[in-house]
């Protein structure tokens, strides 16, 4: 059985993106415009594959934040001091504990 998907994949990029734009509008009305499909089917795939990669890294990043932050929330607001302040702990002096 053909889907819409099989006809879809062999439209030229032009085509495939007003398609795109008219799908997204018969999904609660939203108006995407066809330019904006176009331009990212016309993207670099080591482009998207590195944005990609950088939003799972973000993501990773924040993970280990948060829980930092829920495990203790002092010393990770005071780590987050040292860095902002460029202080090594390891090497911190009284009045900058303080």
């Amino acid at each position: 059985m053909k889907t819409a998907y099989d006809e879809f994949n062999r439209f030229p990029v032009a085509k495939m993106a007003q398609t795109m734009s008219d799908m997204t509008f018969l999904y609660k009305e939203m108006r995407v415009p066809a330019k904006h499909y176009k331009d990212l089917l016309g993207k670099p795939l080591a482009e998207m594959v590195e944005d990609s990669v950088s939003i799972n890294l973000l993501n990773t990043y924040y993970k280990t934040l948060k829980t930092l932050l829920d495990e203790n929330p002092k010393w990770f607001m005071q780590a987050l001091l040292c860095l902002d302040l460029k202080i090594t702990p390891a090497n911190i002096k009284a009045e900058e504990l303080q």
